[in-house]
């Protein structure tokens, strides 16, 4: 195996001329580096970047922190960070917190004793004083989901906002007894999609029904659940719409209807959230709010990227989009 020696004297510079070269420092001439790295190429010499990493004091890896792997939602967002990541030569690592604290905080600990540069938490455990102290004033970025009362840096978008949007819509398409399915206060989106799910029903002088609103997951399992406890509930007087927290949720419920022999969107229409790829191929497709994953994720590690290089982060908030397709009826109610 070719050592940096071995490049020196064939390329006829000193070591330190050919770590110039691999560091990329400008002060090496065209010529120069030309002859270094033909003879890298050559020798097939692979530098230790352990060593290099360990003498800038960094690692060049990101750790993304995300609840689960099975959400399809995620998968656009880390492809995002990734993209970005690559474009500054950092390694991407991925934990899986299962919402655990305790698993949550082992991970953090990465940060802390230096084996990660920086950290993308896409879902927290952690309150936001526990946070910044676990965080120590280390590198981190918030997406997806906020920390109330925490000041990193957060990427995502209003989701105040877009449900009040999506309950906007379905009541401009005549539904005015609509349920929510969402996951209860873990988690921050939950929380402020059903503040805005409350608000776009007083703004429209329909009353809060306490008894329609189930509170489960984004799962496509807490969509079945739920809608098997809904047609329970309400099996006299269904509601004229569902609103889930999510697509995968939105195709539980869709299949759970379908198994008691009702229709969507003509019996109930169901909207779900994300704008994932099962939201387009699923039969009826989903009306649902698209938030631009892979933006997200590449914004975040853009940010992340940007402290990390000595610069102040900054919250973004994206834009959301309804997309109408097949599983929300128009009905014939004058509003």
């Amino acid at each position: 195996m070719a050592t940096i020696q071995d490049v020196a004297k064939k390329a006829n510079v000193s070591v330190a001329t050919v770590s110039r070269v691999i560091n990329q420092s400008p002060n090496v001439s065209q010529r120069t580096k030309q002859s270094v790295e033909k003879a890298i190429a050559e020798l097939h010499y692979v530098p230790n970047m352990l060593g290099m990493n360990l003498r800038k004091n960094e690692t060049k890896k990101i750790l993304v922190l995300l609840d689960t792997i099975s959400n399809q939602f995620y998968s656009r967002v880390t492809a995002g960070i990734e993209e970005r990541a690559t474009q500054d030569g950092y390694i991407v690592m991925l934990g899986c917190t299962r919402g655990s604290l305790e698993t949550e905080d082992s991970y953090l600990q990465m940060l802390r004793t230096r084996l990660v540069d920086g950290i993308i938490l896409l879902s927290s455990s952690n309150n936001a004083t526990s946070l910044q102290q676990k965080l120590s004033g280390q590198p981190a970025v918030l997406a997806c989901e906020t920390v109330e009362g925490s000041k990193l840096p957060f990427i995502g978008i209003n989701n105040e906002k877009a449900a009040l949007d999506a309950v906007h819509f379905l009541i401009q398409r005549g539904h005015t007894k609509i349920a929510f399915f969402g996951a209860g206060s873990q988690f921050s989106s939950s929380r402020n999609r059903f503040i805005g799910y409350q608000k776009a029903l007083e703004v429209h002088n329909i009353a809060f029904d306490p008894s329609l609103v189930y509170q489960d997951g984004f799962s496509y399992q807490a969509g079945m659940r739920c809608a098997e406890k809904m047609l329970c509930d309400h099996a006299s007087n269904l509601p004229d719409a569902v609103f889930a927290l999510s697509d995968s949720c939105a195709i539980g419920i869709i299949k759970t209807l379908h198994e008691h022999h009702l229709s969507v969107p003509q019996d109930i229409s169901v909207m779900g959230f994300d704008n994932t790829r099962n939201a387009r191929m699923f039969i009826p497709e989903i009306t649902t709010v698209a938030q631009p994953q892979k933006d997200i994720g590449y914004r975040a590690a853009d940010t992340l990227i940007d402290i990390l290089h000595g610069k102040q982060g900054s919250s973004i908030l994206l834009k959301h989009e309804i997309i109408t397709r097949e599983s929300v009826s128009k009905m014939d109610i004058e509003l």
